[in-house]
């Protein structure tokens, strides 16, 4: 039986239906030392995790001042990498309220009343890896990923409702389908509901359908979505956004497998496999009384996470040639990526994560010369617009005129610069030409931002 959560195991899936033994490893280890959790820890076994005080996380803080999902942590080697998940109280080191952070070894902070320590645990399991680097039409060869191939091979050919769970763009509706192609359902019918574009006076006839005269205008009867998914699986799109109303009503329905069709008495019985996705952490909408938790317990036999683009540079090169291969007939037709342009994609934010990689690669495979697509091709205005989190948000115009301007112009600076350096691939004497800069004044304006020496800097070239 597949377990409900993954954590890891003492399996490994060879991809093939063969098993194999795990070897136990060297891995971070985040532990409670104070507080009311104290002596709880978490072993990273698992690239991501997260910490709060709902049961469903990973490591559980039984800490009134520690919000339901407080930290979200992924595993650096033998390091993590800690966002503070938007908690009430803040995370802290020391006097100092942190938003993000990299642990090493013996580091340490805080989190409501608790104080987390990172130890290495020399003798922990790790989590399963598939040896693929592709599921369905989800490709990728980094460890989350393979993590993520290792869940779903062994989750889809079980009747279990999923919850994906994902930023916008990553491939939450890929996740679904690939589920689906790969249960004993895959003959039935996919069907899609868009939980945002459902009317909420309508919702309940559009999911469950209606009787003849249920209501004005009702001169038929008609099945809801759910009763035309028989034999198959419904994807539930942005569930987080379900009006209050329907909540209720869909928790009976899952629990019960039967729908009552609005205007009828008679309830019908359902066979049907639901894979729901969200671009919201749904207990932070627990917390807020926006969603049901018995809702959600009854949609999560399963959570994955999607991680976003940005954390996972290594899969770019291989989702380029996916999607490049994807495009069919002109223009994507025959279309190459060089390693110039495969370089300078890896390097940027994607807030629109692979939807957004996806609109670039068609566009630039329009635009190219020789049918190859070049850094040439991909570097410009067009690419990451939106910039990074840092450079989208507002500008801080407080206090005296003067060092108000300052910030604005070191802000200014320092995006235009690193934008720069980037498209000129680290060559100073060209980023200087591009610029209209003399080169001696570009490099003084690099080192005044701290940019000088990053590593898209040629070391060959001389100063």
């Amino acid at each position: 039986m597949v377990p409900e959560r993954s954590r890891g195991g003492t399996e490994a899936n060879a991809g093939d239906g063969t098993v194999t033994a795990a070897k136990p490893v060297a891995i971070p280890r985040l532990t409670a030392v104070t507080g009311p959790a104290a002596g709880r820890g978490l072993a990273m076994a698992r690239s991501l995790a997260t910490v709060g005080r709902h049961a469903t996380n990973d490591l559980v803080l039984a800490d009134p001042r520690v919000s339901g999902v407080h930290l979200e942590v992924r595993r650096v080697g033998a390091r993590v990498h800690v966002r503070d998940a938007g908690s009430t109280n803040g995370t802290w080191i020391g006097p100092h309220r942190v938003t993000e952070i990299e642990l090493a070894a013996g580091g340490e902070l805080t989190v409501g009343s608790t104080l987390l320590r990172l130890d290495i645990d020399e003798a922990a399991t790790p989590a399963l890896l598939s040896t693929g680097d592709s599921f369905g039409q989800l490709v990728g060869a980094s460890t989350e990923m393979r993590e993520l191939f290792a869940t779903l091979e062994r989750v889809a050919p079980k009747n279990l409702t999923v919850l994906v769970q994902g930023e916008t763009g990553t491939g939450k509706e890929e996740v679904a389908r690939a589920i689906h192609a790969a249960s004993p359902r895959a003959a039935g019918p996919f069907v899609v509901v868009d939980a945002t574009a459902l009317p909420e006076t309508l919702a309940e006839s559009l999911l469950f359908g209606h009787e003849k005269g249920a209501f004005t205008g009702a001169d038929q009867r008609r099945i809801g979505l759910f009763e035309s998914a028989q034999g198959g699986t419904v994807f539930l799109d942005e569930v987080g956004e379900l009006p209050p109303a329907m909540q209720p009503k869909f928790l009976r329905v899952l629990e019960r497998r039967e729908v009552t069709r609005v205007g009828g008495n008679a309830p019908v019985k359902i066979d049907v496999r639901l894979v729901a996705a969200t671009n919201r952490d749904l207990r932070h909408e627990i917390d807020a009384g926006r969603f049901r938790e018995d809702l959600f317990f009854r949609l999560c036999q399963v959570r994955v996470v999607l991680p976003p683009l940005r954390d996972r540079p290594e899969d770019v090169a291989v989702i380029c040639r996916k999607l490049l291969a994807q495009l069919g007939g002109p223009p994507g037709a025959g279309v190459a990526i060089d390693e110039g342009a495969l370089s300078q994609l890896a390097t940027q934010p994607w807030p629109g994560n692979v939807r957004e990689l996806r609109n670039v690669l068609e566009r630039a495979a329009a635009l190219s010369k020789d049918r190859v697509i070049r850094r040439a091709d991909v570097a410009g205005e067009g690419l990451g617009f939106r910039g990074t989190r840092g450079e989208r948000s507002a500008l801080d115009l407080s206090g005296e005129f003067t060092v108000a301007k300052e910030r604005a112009i070191a802000r200014f600076e320092s995006a235009y610069l690193a934008g720069l350096m980037r498209r000129s691939g680290g060559n100073l004497s060209l980023a200087a030409r591009e610029a209209d800069l003399a080169r001696h004044h570009l490099r003084d304006l690099l080192r005044k931002r701290g940019l000088y020496g990053a590593s898209w800097l040629d070391p060959t070239e001389p100063e």
